[in-house]
């Protein structure tokens, strides 16, 4: 790989990615946030309402998501927003450590470190640094720590991506992104003009499972 094409950051998603997803999390979410069961599926249904949209910041986004969460559930919007602060979010952390070494990353992560790569941490979801505690992922490995929500922009936005590029002074070809979803992670990276790994839990034909994506990761140190 020639100084031209070698890729000088990854952004690596979190959930999903840097551990290994399964389905008991919708379940032991729901036991976290009892007895509004029903809250959380509506929730997480009028985020996605909001995937892709700048809102501009963080509280301008969980304001509108709120507003639209408190006429379905016949509260206040304060109180909407108090719950996804105070309960939703408290619930995703304490979960962490189910999912905790799911995935080995630490190798990779140094070796990646020690070529010189600039590395972060780009989770749709906030509390970022909170949920890889949970995880016994170190901050140390990275440059950057951050979340789509925390730019008022979800992905597939490319917003919070080009933030990421901008501040590290990279252009985006020579970043790549490495996530779980194609129409989010996938999307973004093409939209900011960087190249998207796929990692997937089984073998497919449209990714990489983790150890096959580690074998492309150790290519670029």
């Amino acid at each position: 790989m020639n100084d031209e094409e070698r890729i000088a950051g990854v952004i690596f998603d979190l959930d999903g990615t840097l551990y290994r997803m399964t389905w008991v999390m919708r379940p032991l979410l729901t036991m976290k946030i009892l007895p509004h069961i029903l809250r959380l599926p509506r929730f997480l249904k009028i985020r996605q309402r909001f995937a892709g949209k700048e809102m501009g910041s963080r509280d301008e986004l969980l304001d509108a998501i709120s507003e639209i969460l408190a006429r379905s559930e016949k509260i206040t919007a304060s109180q909407a927003k108090d719950w996804i602060l105070e309960s939703f979010y408290p619930a995703f952390i304490s979960v962490m450590n189910v999912f905790r070494g799911s995935r080995p990353v630490a190798t990779i992560l140094e070796s990646l470190n020690n070529a010189g790569i600039k590395l972060a941490v780009l989770s749709d979801y906030a509390q970022v640094e909170e949920r890889m505690d949970g995880l016994g992922i170190a901050h140390s490995y990275f440059d950057l720590i951050t979340s789509s929500e925390t730019a008022g922009a979800l992905k597939p936005s490319p917003k919070p991506f080009l933030d990421i590029a901008s501040k590290w002074g990279i252009s985006p070809d020579k970043i790549l992104v490495v996530g779980d979803r194609n129409d989010t992670d996938g999307e973004a990276a093409r939209a900011a003009g960087m190249k998207f790994l796929k990692v997937n839990n089984r073998p497919a034909s449209d990714g990489k499972t983790w150890n096959e994506a580690v074998e492309e990761l150790k290519l670029l140190c």
